[in-house]
This record gives structure tokens, C-alpha cells and sequence, in this order.
């Protein structure tokens, strides 16, 4: 059997991912690992599917004129992935794409979708591509331009005024920086980008985090061997601020509630060797995940277990709890370019219910005077100050409780991590206490 070429698998991982909601690191990683494509397409196939997805509402706005008729879903995505190699890759021939993806349409639909196909992208070729400056509603203009849904743009305005949602918008356009987290029970942060570099892995240091250190090069870093011997995990900064707002003390029972795949609470445990972390998530083969993370970066004096955090008996009292709570993503857009297109505002009330039900299940489990760190991966006012503050509301016994993040020159009870401040992740933490 043949190989498919590298835009065959593109459009074939890019279907899986639009129409059965894979998860596009997932889909990409298993196909890389499968040998489907040879290694020097790598990476253009990665290019193919994550630039595709980040740009799909503006290529719907280019392509919208030369689509003469309805088109079927899956022509939809082929052309869109055409037209984005053909607007956004210099390198790329025209003519190369427009030949290719006519043979896969002929595949997929027959001679009469291949002659369409033909049609569309050579009218597309030889015409000027629309403008969005002239789009005259200034949020659906802001939408196209940076291919985020009308509906979290008008979120943003409301809360950022549109200075601030045009910066959110456009910060989420661009690639993520990539960052590790040092295991301190192993190495620190000079000796781990030594060996790296011996490995031909060079990376840098930060300020923002005494933990972290940012990746400079372009192949994967999780084939090294210090990876495999457990000296560092990939983790965003903003995600490391966690468990900067934990300040956590040696010798504490810790309960990381809803942790897969680890980071939080494996982070506390790094910096905790004679306390103990419980992490708990709600799928057997997420805490298998959890298990693996902990076993290769050398860790003991935890437990991995089943548990929903809404009804879970967990099995002592703790000092402190973090919360990382399920949530709409939209602070990791650049990373899961397809969140964008998969959630609606529809889906947040039901978010805020279970965001609330976890927090209100695992308070009993706190001991008098205990931290609980709530935390999320979003940037939607409902899911973060809104359940932090009616958290406030229906517990006497908590308050908010001040942290401290350098790197932001910020003292507060709860910060909306913004994604253009940092360039990191957009994410949200709060921190309260426990009457004693």
C-alpha cells in the first residue's frame, strides 16, 4: 500500500479533527508516530493542519465569492486548506497546490468535485482577495481578521473594551512560545540547558518563572533523554503560576482535584518531598496518564486515583487544594487552534454549574486556615471572576486570600492572566483561605 502524500494525510487528520472533534495535537502527533508521511514532511504537515485551523474564518471570507454553489463539508475543509497554502506559504507553487488537491477532490467526489475544485482555485488564484477593512461592523471585522468567532469577540469587548479584545485576538494568532518546567528534585535550571544543549536542544532561560525555561529550537524536545530520564515536563508559565499562588510549604498533604495530566500537582510535588499529593481525575486512563508523568520524573509520596470531584469521598483532609477546573479553553487557542470552533456562549452556563459543583464538593475536604487555589485555562468573565466571587458569596467561611506573582508585578486574591501580556497562556487563578 502506498503512503499518502503529505496534503492527503493533512486533509484526512484536518476531517478528523473538524467533523469527529479530535483533539489536533493528538491527531497530529499519532500520525507523525505512525510513519504515514516521511519525516521531512513533518513539517509541513503540522503547518498544513495547525495554519488551517487558525485561519479558517478568514479563508471562508477569501473563498466566499467563488463558491457559486452549496458545497459539501468535506470539499469545504479541502479548499480551505488550499487556499491557506496558497495565501499564507510563500514556498509552496500554486500551481502544485491547485493540481493536488484537485486529484484528492477526484477521490473523494469524482471528476465533476475535481472540476469544481479546478475552477474555484484558479479563479481564487488570479483574483484579488477580498479586504476585511472593508467589513463595516467593527467586531465581525476583528472576527475575519483573526478568525476568532463573532461571540467570544463581543465577550471581550464587554470586558476589555475593544482595545483590549483586539489585543487578546490577535495575540492569539500567533505561535505559542513553548516552555518546560525544571524538575528541582532533580537538576536545576543551568544544568538542565547544559545538557539539553549537549543534546542539541537548546533553550533559554526566563524571569517569569524560576522553574521555567523557554524552547529555541524546532524538533522535539520529549525525544531527549533528559525528557526520558524525568528532568523537566512541558508546562505553559502561566500554567506555573498556579503553583506560585499555592505557596506551598514542605511537609503538606496537598489534593491536586481535577489533574490531569499532572502538571499542577506533580509541579507541587516536585517542590514538596516530605509532604504527600493526592491526584485525582475522573477517567480511569487520564490517571494512568498521571501515573506514567510521576514515575518518569521520579516521584513518590503520591496517589493517583479515580475520583469525580463533584461527589468524590476523598480520603483525608488536606492544607491546600487546587481546583484546575474544566473549562471552555479559550485562553489556549493558539495551542488548539480547533477550540474556537467547537465551543458556542451556550456552552458556559453549563461550565459555571460544574466549575461551582467541584469547588462547593471538595471545600469540605480543607482543613481550618487551608489554601484552595481555583484555577482555569480560559479568558470568559462567567467561568473566572463571576465563579470565584459567587464562591465568595455562598461560603461564610472562605475569603479571598492575597498571592503574589512577580513576574506580573501583581498582589491580589484573583488574576485574569491575559494571553499578549506574557505571551503565554490565557489563564485565570484565584486563591482563597479557610476560616481557621
Amino acid at each position: 500500500m502506498m503512503k499518502m502524500t503529505v496534503r492527503e494525510a493533512a486533509f484526512a487528520a484536518y476531517m478528523k479533527i473538524m467533523d469527529e472533534k479530535a483533539y489536533s495535537n493528538i491527531v497530529i502527533d499519532e500520525v507523525l508516530k505512525s510513519g504515514e508521511i516521511s519525516g521531512k514532511d513533518a513539517g509541513l504537515f503540522t503547518e498544513l493542519i495547525y495554519g488551517t485551523l487558525s485561519r479558517r474564518l478568514t479563508l471562508e471570507f477569501y473563498l466566499q465569492p467563488f463558491l457559486r454553489t452549496k458545497v459539501k463539508k468535506w470539499h469545504r475543509h479541502l479548499l480551505e486548506m488550499a487556499a491557506y497554502q496558497m495565501i499564507y506559504l510563500d514556498r509552496v507553487p500554486a500551481y502544485a497546490v491547485i493540481n493536488e488537491t484537485v486529484e484528492i477532490a477526484k477521490e473523494h467526489g469524482g471528476r465533476q468535485a475535481g472540476n469544481t475544485t479546478n475552477a474555484i482555485l484558479r479563479n481564487l488564484m488570479r483574483e484579488p482577495l477580498r479586504d476585511p477593512s472593508e467589513i463595516k461592523d467593527p467586531q465581525k471585522k476583528l472576527s475575519v481578521e483573526t478568525s476568532i468567532p463573532k461571540w467570544m469577540i463581543s465577550h471581550w469587548v464587554t470586558h476589555y473594551k475593544t482595545e483590549g479584545a483586539e489585543r487578546i485576538a490577535q495575540s492569539l494568532t500567533e505561535n505559542p512560545e513553548m516552555y518546560i518546567r525544571v524538575n528541582s528534585r532533580q537538576t536545576d535550571p543551568e544544568t538542565l540547558k547544559e545538557r539539553l544543549a549537549l543534546e542539541g536542544h537548546p533553550v533559554e532561560t526566563t524571569a517569569l518563572h524560576p522553574d521555567a525555561l523557554i524552547v529555541t529550537s524546532g524538533a522535539s524536545i520529549m525525544d531527549t533523554d533528559a525528557y526520558k530520564d524525568g528532568d523537566f515536563s512541558i508546562q505553559d508559565v502561566s500554567s506555573m503560576f498556579v503553583n506560585t499562588a499555592l505557596d506551598r510549604h514542605d511537609g503538606e498533604v496537598i489534593l491536586d482535584a481535577c489533574s490531569a495530566p499532572g502538571g499542577k500537582g506533580l509541579h507541587a510535588l516536585e517542590k514538596n518531598p516530605s509532604g504527600h499529593v493526592d491526584l485525582s481525575d475522573i477517567y480511569d486512563h487520564k490517571v494512568r496518564t498521571i501515573e506514567r508523568n510521576a514515575k518518569r520524573l521520579k516521584l513518590d509520596n503520591f496517589d493517583a486515583f479515580k475520583g469525580d470531584a463533584t461527589e468524590h469521598e476523598y480520603p483525608g483532609m488536606y492544607d491546600k487544594i487546587i481546583v484546575d477546573a474544566p473549562c471552555s479553553g479559550l485562553g489556549v487557542i493558539k495551542r488548539k487552534p480547533e477550540i474556537r470552533y467547537e465551543r458556542n456562549s451556550s456552552d458556559i452556563d453549563s461550565l459555571v454549574d460544574l466549575q461551582l459543583g467541584i469547588l462547593d464538593h471538595v471545600k469540605q475536604f480543607l482543613k481550618p486556615g487551608g489554601i484552595l487555589i481555583y484555577a482555569t485555562c480560559t479568558i470568559h468573565q462567567m467561568e473566572n471572576e463571576n465563579v470565584a466571587y459567587t464562591f465568595i458569596k455562598s461560603n461564610d467561611n472562605f475569603k479571598f486570600d492575597d498571592f503574589h506573582i512577580p513576574a506580573l508585578d501583581f498582589t491580589g486574591p484573583h488574576r485574569q492572566i491575559l494571553p499578549y501580556e506574557l505571551n503565554t497562556d490565557g489563564f485565570f487563578i484565584a486563591r482563597f483561605k479557610k476560616d481557621v
